[in-house]
């Protein structure tokens, strides 16, 4: 049985943005002070951007959009029964460029999962060009 890369790496998508969206609506109680301090003012700190909103509604939807478009991103993917060079390259692509962003700015579970992704989209173009699809 051949591995098939190019689903790996939307599985690892897909995982991921599920973990993300359940971790960030699964919130229980913050036993730091410091940190139930920095949400409260978060929740009390509002801009005016065409209607006043808080930053933890910010916060709050970019951050559920985060994991959706992750789940989303790796569902397409997995749903393609043959994806062709441009659609693996562009993978790769936007799968680099979400990598250096988690690297930089999250935790090794993140990263972690878009360098599988990675790996897997990598595997699958190298895969393609030998096979010359």
């Amino acid at each position: 049985m051949k591995i098939n890369y190019f689903k790996l790496g939307a599985i690892a998508y897909m995982i991921l943005g599920a973990m993300h969206g359940l971790s960030h609506l699964a919130k229980g109680n913050i036993d730091d002070p410091k940190l139930a301090n920095t949400l409260a003012e978060m929740s009390n700190t509002t801009i005016d951007l065409l209607g006043e909103h808080s930053i933890m509604k910010f916060y709050d939807g970019f951050s559920l959009t985060m994991g959706f478009l992750l789940l989303a991103f790796g569902l397409q993917a997995f749903v393609t029964d043959k994806p062709g060079k441009k659609i693996v390259l562009v993978d790769i692509l936007v799968t680099l460029i979400t990598l250096i962003l988690t690297i930089r700015y999250f935790h090794i579970i993140a990263w972690s999962f878009m360098g599988i992704a990675l790996v897997c989209f990598v595997i699958s173009y190298i895969q393609m060009k030998k096979a010359r699809v």
